[in-house]
């Protein structure tokens, strides 16, 4: 049986791949102590968000992946919102 997978099945396997690339990264980054290994695991990181974003935007596009721009009040909820989450936490880390 011959299975030709199309492009958007490719692409949306390949995102798939690199976010989870991306999630390892960042959990090993910041379970590492060793400073040289932080900046590997750092540079790798950034390496790897970048090739994800690559595959969204092909994807984006090509009308595979269709979003929507946030309205500045939708920005403004966000903000407010993760501030909030910052500011509680502040007392729990010292700052």
């Amino acid at each position: 049986m011959n299975v030709v997978m199309q492009e958007k099945d490719i692409l949306q396997d390949i995102l798939v791949l690199e976010k989870d690339i991306v999630k390892s990264y960042g959990s090993f980054l910041i379970e590492s102590s060793c400073p040289k290994m932080r900046t590997l695991l750092n540079d790798n990181f950034k390496q790897s968000a970048g090739d994800q974003f690559c595959v969204f935007d092909a994807m984006s596009k090509r009308g595979y992946y269709p979003t929507k721009d946030a309205t500045d009040s939708d920005v403004q909820e966000a903000k407010s919102k993760y501030c909030g989450i910052q500011k509680n936490m502040k007392p729990i880390m010292g700052n």
